[in-house]
């Protein structure tokens, strides 16, 4: 048996997993020092979006977790929305040849009922839905609007 997170009362968090979508690209088109770059303004960008509310880290290669002290369904959509639209509003602004956008999968959970391992797979769950969904309408090679290619995943 797993043990759980917390042994406090209040443990009702919300994950957020984010995956940089077109990553692989960055790195094989323009190198690894301008997909540091990138990673490293889509940190900024992740941290204007969430920092007040809660802590932002990378997880792995491309994917950032965020862990919000809130319950609020509500709260969490307008926090994700805001991040997307700071990808969309850097993407007019900086002279990078390619752009920066991230697929993002919620969950709101009882750290007393559910583990942190399944947490974790439930918001990665999610976000491969949102990612699913990015790459129905993008070519996954150049981030840039499908033609006839709708092959989702990564």
């Amino acid at each position: 048996m797993q043990k759980r997170a917390y042994k406090r009362k209040d443990t009702w968090v919300c994950g957020i997993m984010i995956d940089l979508n077109g990553f692989k690209a960055i790195n094989d088109t323009y190198g690894h020092a301008e997909g540091d770059t990138a990673l490293i303004l889509a940190a900024g960008l992740l941290k204007n979006a969430f920092g007040e509310y809660g802590v932002v880290t990378r997880y792995a290669g491309d994917e950032f977790v965020v862990i919000l002290n809130t319950a609020d369904e509500q709260l969490v959509q307008s926090l994700i929305a805001r991040a997307k639209e700071n990808f969309e509003e850097v993407n007019g602004t900086h002279d990078k040849p390619y752009r920066l956008s991230a697929s993002m999968g919620y969950a709101i959970a009882d750290l007393h009922t559910e583990t942190i391992a399944d947490f974790m797979n439930r918001i990665d769950r999610q976000m491969y839905q949102d990612k699913l969904g990015y790459y129905a309408k993008n070519d996954r090679r150049k981030g840039q609007p499908a033609a006839a290619d709708n092959d989702a995943g990564q």
